[in-house]
């Protein structure tokens, strides 16, 4: 049982590590798109200064806004899985909690969603 579950945990490192990876990317990704696509709205002239260089204060606000979602997942999925173990022991001895299981992972899950917002006004902050 130890081996097992040492071998969990492994694996649950190495797809959080990938999950972090990939909010990274897909922020800076998105960010970028964004970037091109507000640009092409313009006419020549403000084209031509919506494509400059990024500067070190964008990158610094793209890492930021992947580190918030980034966070705030981790911390939801920690959150999410505290209130399942507990509210399912707490269902099986009273069915009447079911309900409180539901307002519980609901609220942990409130708190990805607050993660990503605060990454949307950080990127809003770009440009």
């Amino acid at each position: 049982m130890i081996a097992s579950n040492s071998k969990q945990r492994k694996i649950a490192i190495v797809f959080t590590v990938a999950g972090i990876i990939t909010l990274a990317i897909a922020g800076s990704v998105l960010a970028l798109a964004a970037s091109r696509v507000a640009a092409s709205s313009l006419n020549t002239a403000q084209q031509a200064e919506a494509q400059r260089k990024l500067e070190l204060a964008d990158v610094i606000a793209m890492l930021a806004g992947a580190i918030a979602v980034a966070a705030s997942t981790l911390g939801a999925s920690y959150a999410l899985s505290s209130v399942a173990k507990a509210g399912f022991a707490a269902a099986a001895e009273k069915p009447q909690l079911a309900v409180w299981l539901l307002i519980t992972g609901g609220l942990a899950e409130g708190i990805a969603v607050y993660g990503l917002l605060l990454a949307i006004l950080i990127l809003g902050k770009i440009g």
